[in-house]
């Protein structure tokens, strides 16, 4: 059944990534600006982990489809000081 006006209407799913840096050293200053210029996440905040090291959490609304989370978390990962990029969340958007 196609519902009326959304036939070949592609879904958003909301996508919390968690970015872990390098080290306690890297500049969460300078890496958010990173982030924020090459994907453009919907809200940013830095989480608390262990010992003075901080994550930082990106929330981005996404296009549901084949090979798109994939390709920006590839983005995210050639951010330098970025060390690991995990989904933490993911929910359906309309």
């Amino acid at each position: 059944m196609v519902l009326k006006g959304l036939s070949g209407f592609m879904g958003r799913v909301i996508v919390t990534f968690r970015i872990m840096p390098e080290s306690v050293e890297v500049d969460l200053d300078s890496l958010e600006q990173k982030i924020k210029s090459e994907i453009s996440p919907q809200r940013i905040q830095r989480v608390p982990i262990a010992f003075g090291l901080n994550a930082i959490q990106i929330i981005k609304l996404v296009e549901e489809k084949e090979g798109e989370m994939d390709r920006i978390t590839d983005k995210i990962k050639k951010i330098k000081g970025v060390r690991e990029v995990e989904v933490v969340g993911l929910t359906r958007s309309l």
